[in-house]
């Protein structure tokens, strides 16, 4: 299958975003004095979901709390949380190939649109992608199948098995076939292969070199 549009997840996929996103998680729990036995074990799941959704889940929040979480959350991350990360090994490459290869790339995250475009420009990938699309700062168009509808949409494109959304996380693969286009799931970020179980995506990508397949007939 030769994909002409491909479609990035940003954490996970093409930034390995651990620190900041559990620093200021970690954040939120010291300021609002949350108990260490009452502290999630694993605070992967914040990687990747839409955030107001982690908090509900893990914490057990309202939305009213939730929202609350996200203001304390983002006082750490607005200021240091969005810098404290890595692109993995190989992307930069991956995407240069892949764009002088004629495709056309964009970046679908449910991270806030804000914080994405400032991750874009200062990892140097502002002249790779056509469109940027992310969740607003109020929480609004966060879910994935939204996302892609909202992408599609910009670039003037009606869903198609040629487009493809690459993601990490089973989000992506959901969004990617209620949308009606392809999905890869990449297996060097957050999400675990079991995870796919239950939708299994058409392929699966092992490392970042793997998504020049992408092209090839």
């Amino acid at each position: 299958m030769h994909y002409t549009h491909l479609f990035f997840d940003l954490d996970g996929t093409l930034i390995d975003s651990k620190a900041g996103i559990l620093n200021s998680v970690k954040y939120f729990m010291d300021k609002t004095n949350i108990p260490e036995n009452e502290r999630p074990e694993d605070l992967n799941p914040f990687i990747g979901p839409p955030l107001r959704d982690s908090f509900r889940l893990l914490f057990g929040l309202s939305a009213d709390e939730a929202e609350d979480a996200t203001k304390i959350y983002r006082e750490y991350y607005s200021k240091s949380g969005f810098k404290e990360y890595q692109v993995y090994p190989g992307i930069e490459e991956t995407l240069t190939f892949l764009k002088n290869s004629g495709c056309s790339l964009s970046l679908v995250t449910s991270k806030a649109e804000f914080y994405a475009r400032m991750i874009v420009k200062a990892s140097g990938f502002s002249g790779l992608f056509d469109a940027i699309s992310g969740c607003m700062l109020n929480g609004e168009r966060s879910k994935k199948h939204d996302l892609i509808l909202y992408t599609l949409d910009q670039l003037k494109l009606k869903p198609s098995k040629s487009v493809i959304m690459i993601g990490d996380r089973y989000l992506d693969v959901e969004g990617a076939h209620a949308s009606g286009i392809s999905s890869a799931a990449v297996l060097y970020g957050y999400g675990d292969r079991s995870e796919f179980d239950h939708l299994p995506p058409d392929l699966f990508v092992n490392k970042p070199e793997e998504l020049r397949c992408l092209v090839k007939e």
